[in-house]
């Protein structure tokens, strides 16, 4: 997640006052086999300081906590070699205070799966 509060061309002047994120976090990467591999990353995120997003959102005072970001990953790479790379990817942010009073408390997900071919 990258806090961006640059608007754009029609919308006035840039804000380049970042309100900076803090992260904690740890992950893996696990060899099950020589084909296949897992990813695995979990992070606890904050914002540094919260007084832009209070000024820019017109919003009283807002907490630094945005959550923890979970992300797994698979990647299949069926001859053990860079030819053919599957990857199928998720990731969920579970919301903290900050992020849901800006956002509501729904959880955030993604979902991804690519192939690359290489000759």
């Amino acid at each position: 997640m990258l806090n961006n509060l640059k608007s754009s061309k029609e919308h006035g002047q840039s804000n380049f006052a970042n309100p900076g994120v803090t992260l904690v976090g740890t992950g893996a990467d696990l060899d099950v086999t020589p084909q296949l591999r897992f990813s695995t990353n979990l992070n606890h995120i904050w914002f540094a300081d919260t007084a832009t997003v209070e000024v820019a959102r017109n919003q009283g005072p807002i907490e630094p906590e945005i959550g923890f970001d979970l992300s797994g990953a698979l990647i299949y790479r069926p001859f053990a070699t860079q030819n053919i790379v599957m990857r199928l990817s998720g990731a969920a942010l579970i919301p903290g205070t900050g992020y849901e009073q800006l956002f509501g408390d729904d959880v955030a997900y993604s979902v991804l799966g690519n192939v690359i071919l290489m000759y």
